[in-house]
């Protein structure tokens, strides 16, 4: 009976131990994205808008059900090595692994690409032409 108790606790603190390695590992795993996102935030910011033709609206990041999680602009003349949207979708491919590694959850809500984007005080800011629902940015 000993034997079998001692067995019954040795494997709860290894399945404890398991489980608060998954914690942190999905923490470490999180603040890596944020990090990278505010990569991605920062890079855009850098990129005066003059030109709202030079600029479109571009997926960013992953719900767990599919789609993006938000829209950003994107600075496509800017871009011309591409290395800012590459950045983009490997930021998008990492969150989606995240999700199904952690199983995540999320609202499951669509969110719609904005029409286009437009140039205020030299910085981009989304708009929508002919509805009524409210446009998010950065």
């Amino acid at each position: 009976m000993k034997r079998f108790l001692m067995l019954l606790m040795t494997l709860g603190i290894v399945f404890a131990c398991e489980k608060s390695e998954v914690g942190s590992n999905q923490e470490a795993d999180r603040e890596r994205l944020a990090k990278m996102r505010q990569e991605i935030v920062d890079l855009i910011d850098a990129v005066p808008c003059e030109n709202a033709e030079d600029w479109r609206p571009q997926a960013l990041g992953s719900k767990a059900c599919g789609g993006p999680q938000e829209y950003i602009p994107y600075p496509e003349a800017a871009d011309e090595s591409g290395n800012l949207l590459d950045l983009i979708e490997k930021y998008t491919q990492l969150e989606r692994e995240y999700n199904k590694k952690y199983n995540v959850a999320s609202d499951c809500m669509y969110i719609t690409s904005p029409t286009g984007v437009r140039c205020v005080d030299g910085k981009p800011e989304f708009f929508n032409i002919g509805t009524n629902s409210p446009v998010v940015t950065k």
